[in-house]
Order: structure tokens, then C-alpha cells, then sequence
């Protein structure tokens, strides 16, 4: 990946840019086990206290991220990249959007929540030093848990 390729991030907290975040590629989602992808859900998400955010490659939402501040720990969850921008690294651009996140809260850690299944985040993650605490979350306890501490 080209050292000039950024991406944006942007928060999305109204109805107007929910309905963007979500039709951004809902086909790729709809079916995806990380998160139930509805506007009902991003909604629900939103008033469980998450901030909804979007990450943007030029005008193009690739994924969406949900960050939630709990006490020194940043709790994080996103989307899969959209498929047509897998590969190029944004993965770890929002890995390093989540811990300057962090930092700019003064926050000690982040724990990233990620699919039991899902071999390409779980290795993104050992890559970026976060360990598995042993928990799990969801519906069916599908989503394990991971940290890192700043």
C-alpha cells in the first residue's frame, strides 16, 4: 500500500448518515456473522452508547466502526473492509485510528471485539500485539474478545 493512501473517519450519529453507513454495502453485510447488519441494529448499537464511524477511501465508505469509551478502555468493533478495497491495508489504518483514539482519550486500553470465525481479524490482531482475555460476547458468544494495553 502506498505510504499517500489515508482514510477518513467520520462520526455518524443522525438518521441521514446512519442510512449512508448502513447502504454503503449492505449486501456485503447482510449476511455477515460480525454484525447483524439493519438499521434497527446500528440504531440499537447507538443507544447501547457506541459512536457509529465511518471509514472512507476517498468518497467510498469501506467499512463501518463502532467505538465505545468504558471508563480507561476503548471497546472497539467494525465491519469487514468492503470487498472491492481488501488487501490494500486499511485494516491496519483503522487499527491505528482506534489506538490514536485511545491516546487522544488518555484511555490505558482498547479491547477490540471480533467474530470466532473471522481468521483474517483474529490475525490482524495478534499482528497489532492485542491478546485474547478468554471472553466472549453475542448472542451466541460468537464474538471473542481481545486487548491491548497503551
Amino acid at each position: 500500500m502506498s505510504a499517500d493512501i489515508k482514510l477518513s473517519f467520520q462520526p455518524g450519529q443522525s438518521s441521514q448518515d446512519i442510512k449512508e453507513i448502513y447502504n454503503f454495502n449492505v449486501k456485503a453485510f447482510a449476511d455477515s456473522q460480525d454484525f447483524n447488519w439493519t438499521e434497527d441494529n446500528i440504531k440499537q448499537e447507538i443507544k447501547e452508547g457506541w459512536t457509529l464511524y465511518s471509514a472512507r477511501f476517498e468518497k467510498d465508505i469501506i467499512a463501518a466502526l463502532f467505538v465505545k469509551i468504558d471508563g480507561d478502555t476503548l471497546l472497539t468493533k467494525n465491519t469487514p473492509i468492503k470487498l472491492t478495497h481488501q488487501g490494500n491495508g486499511f485494516s491496519h489504518i483503522i487499527k491505528e485510528f482506534y489506538e490514536q483514539f485511545a491516546k487522544d482519550h488518555n484511555l490505558a486500553k482498547i479491547v477490540n471485539y471480533c467474530p470466532i470465525d473471522n481468521f483474517r481479524m483474529i490475525s490482524l490482531n495478534e499482528g497489532h500485539d492485542y491478546k485474547k482475555t478468554g471472553r466472549t460476547i453475542g448472542p451466541n458468544q460468537d464474538m471473542i474478545e481481545w486487548e491491548k494495553s497503551l
